[in-house]
């Protein structure tokens, strides 16, 4: 056979096959997302994940827990380790070379009441970490993807009470059974979207003081990786 034609028998015939083959090259990009919680929000994001199937881009969730302070140390530590693998050449095929972004998610109301807010977010400044926050917490976030409301949430309970009655289910944060809600919520991805922005308007409005309550900065991290998975982007 000659090489022409060799050629022409190796193109493939669907669209399919020009996906690239799982572990057959680096992803080009990645991000990686250190969480507060321990269940509800490595579930969600691990299921965004999984429903972007975007093979260029690399997810790497990993659940920290503590203040916004030791989540920091937690993703500066991921960040050097994944560097220190990239270059002694151990880092899997399957990882990028480096983090394009590092952000970390957590609640804000625990370093509200103990006054560790604020210099949780210099140290992020400082390491260059980008923070996704919600007020009172992450299931403020969950609740966008059903419904609109400024109603205020002193606390964390607020907000589960509120997403509980949504959802007509009960919703416990540190229950795996936590993560059975997620897939079926992020067919709403879009809409808590437009809720979360249209809530910052409204604080921008009525000059509320951060962090506003209610609120939530995780839509800012969902625009950034819908935005780095782009083929713009590639």
């Amino acid at each position: 056979m000659s090489a022409k034609n060799k050629w022409k028998k190796q193109i493939p015939s669907d669209a399919a096959s020009f996906r690239r083959p799982k572990g057959s090259a680096r992803p080009g990009n990645a991000i990686l997302i250190v969480t507060e919680g321990l269940v509800s929000e490595p579930a969600y994001f691990t299921a965004l994940k999984r429903s972007l199937a975007i093979q260029t881009l690399e997810i790497e969730v990993q659940p920290g827990g503590g203040d916004p302070q030791k989540l920091v140390e937690y993703a500066v530590g991921l960040r050097e380790a994944r560097r220190r693998e990239a270059k002694n050449g151990t880092l899997s095929l399957s990882k990028a070379l480096n983090f394009d972004e590092v952000w970390i998610v957590f609640d804000t109301d625990v370093p509200l009441a103990h006054g560790r807010l604020q210099a949780g977010l210099a140290k992020a400044a400082s390491k260059k970490i980008q923070v996704a926050h919600s007020t009172p917490c992450f299931e403020f976030w969950l609740l966008l993807h059903k419904t609109y409301t400024t109603a205020p949430m002193l606390k964390c309970a607020d907000a589960v009470a509120r997403l509980e009655s949504t959802l007509t289910s009960r919703y416990s944060k540190a229950s795996q059974d936590a993560a059975s809600i997620i897939p079926p919520l992020l067919e709403g991805l879009d809409t808590a979207l437009a809720n979360a922005a249209k809530i910052r308007l409204h604080h921008s409005a009525a000059a509320t003081p951060p962090p506003a309550n209610p609120s939530t900065e995780v839509d800012y991290l969902i625009a950034s990786i819908r935005s780095t998975a782009s083929p713009a982007h590639s």
